[in-house]
């Protein structure tokens, strides 16, 4: 009954320094628990939108696609669970090392004055050098910044993506409609030179330019109407969209013809780049690496306590008869392989600067991309501008011209064929400018990390 009794006594001292450890281990860690909202938010919206979600592409617009791809893409998932596993493990990185218990059995009993040793309970708990907790606490956030940064990163990619496709589809689609109605109007030029073969007004040989035209417009249509399945076999993929849910060609699409201001748009995404921002965020990781490998050098403490269940002596009216015994204790180690712990501190420095001079690199390259990218949207808007309020007009102007001469006699069927086949060009150059115009805006939009202004 005293072993029972005392083991209890012991057990009950355990469970309350484990909860005081368990309460006040994280301000010895050097930490504080902040807000998951977002990511706790996020995890829900992402059960609840698990299976097949419907979506309805007669009603759908650019948004209600981003929207759903946003909820539904398995990288963008797998992009979110990174970083909420990250930001997890920040939440217990910088506690303190778990407890050890300890329990012996005497088998053969070790006779003292006051009587024989049953067994003995024992609690240890460590505590690394100070500020070792507050640097690995300080990595596992940083590597929890730097996951949530991909997580954009990701995210940005995906619109890109969706809108990249979106665009194309778009293209395709005003290519088919464009090249359908030029079909319409070479078999007008077709019936016109046939009948004016009839008359003997002109010769054969207009008419089987016309058919030529006409077998080459047919070939260009069937190949851009053979495009349109792997442009929507892509959007569906990078949507994860059914394979039953039949997508309509976008009728139109809202393109800004602003200008940007390059300095502007420059500062925006050294500033704001998600890949950016988790480049530095490594940075800043290494640079807790250091601080803890500086540690390493230091020793770590313990302390614990034991508790001996003693039984009672031969002389059982000995005063001190079946006295329990508890002690105290405290540790340090010793760090003395030197050598490990430089070896630790070198690692750690080429750690950090490899960070230092990839995020260096980082910000070159995307400096030099963003400027690639700005020169196209530029190109692309002047084209756009070009083509719409300057060749097309001027191209319809010189197929109704050529075909008034034409019909009088005064100009070749051949000239009229000319001016058709460059009318065409410029509508597709037109609706291709138009295209690339709002695909670099997106373009722009994904490495800034914010939507652009609309004038």
């Amino acid at each position: 009954m005293k072993t029972k009794r005392h083991s209890g006594e012991f057990i009950s001292f355990a469970l309350a320094l484990l909860a005081v450890l368990a309460q006040y281990g994280p301000a010895l860690a050097g930490g504080q628990s902040d807000p998951r909202s977002l990511s706790d938010s996020l995890s829900t919206a992402y059960a609840l939108s698990e299976g097949e979600v419907p979506f309805d592409a007669s009603t759908a617009k650019l948004d209600d696609y981003l929207a759903y791809a946003a909820k539904q893409s398995p990288a963008l998932k797998a992009a979110f669970y990174e970083w909420r596993s990250a930001l997890k493990r920040s939440g217990y990185a910088g506690a303190l090392p778990d407890p050890w218990f300890s329990y012996t059995y005497f088998v053969d009993n070790v006779e003292t004055r006051v009587g024989p040793q049953n067994q003995v309970f024992r609690l240890r708990q460590s505590f690394p050098w100070f500020g070792t907790l507050g640097a690995k606490k300080d990595i596992s956030l940083e590597a929890a910044n730097a996951a949530y940064q991909r997580f954009e990163a990701e995210k940005l990619e995906l619109f890109y993506q969706v809108k990249t496709a979106y665009y194309e589809y778009y293209y395709l689609g005003r290519d088919i409609a464009i090249t359908s109605e030029n079909l319409e109007l070479l078999t007008f030029w077709e019936s016109v030179a046939r009948a004016k073969y009839r008359v003997a007004l002109k010769q054969h040989p207009d008419v089987i330019k016309a058919q030529v035209e006409l077998g080459k417009l047919e070939d260009r249509l069937r190949t851009v109407e053979d495009m349109t399945e792997p442009v929507v076999a892509r959007l569906r993929a990078v949507m994860n969209l059914p394979d039953n849910v039949m997508l309509l060609v976008p009728t139109e699409i809202h393109v800004e013809e602003a200008a940007l201001d390059r300095d502007a748009i420059i500062a925006q995404v050294l500033a704001n780049n998600p890949d950016l921002k988790s480049l530095g965020h490594l940075v800043d990781k290494a640079q807790a690496g250091k601080r803890l490998a500086g540690k390493s050098s230091w020793p770590s403490f313990f302390v614990g306590v034991d508790y001996i269940d003693v039984g009672q002596a031969i002389n059982p009216n000995f005063p001190e008869s079946g006295k329990d015994a508890w002690m105290a204790s405290v540790g340090i180690s010793l760090p003395i392989w030197f050598g490990a712990n430089k070896a630790r501190r070198q690692e750690a420095e080429a750690q950090y600067r490899k960070a230092q001079n990839s995020h260096a690199d980082a910000q070159n390259r995307l400096y030099a991309f963003t400027e690639k990218i700005i020169f196209e949207y530029d190109d692309a808007l002047r084209k756009t501008r070009l083509y719409r309020d300057g060749l097309v007009p001027k191209a319809e102007q010189s197929l109704n011209a050529n075909y008034t001469a034409y019909q009088a006699g005064e100009t070749d069927f051949l000239n009229l064929l000319d001016a058709q086949r460059q009318l065409l060009d410029f509508q597709l150059q037109y609706e291709r400018s138009k295209s690339n115009l709002a695909i670099k805006r997106a373009e722009i939009e994904m490495v800034t990390g914010k939507t652009l202004p609309t004038p």
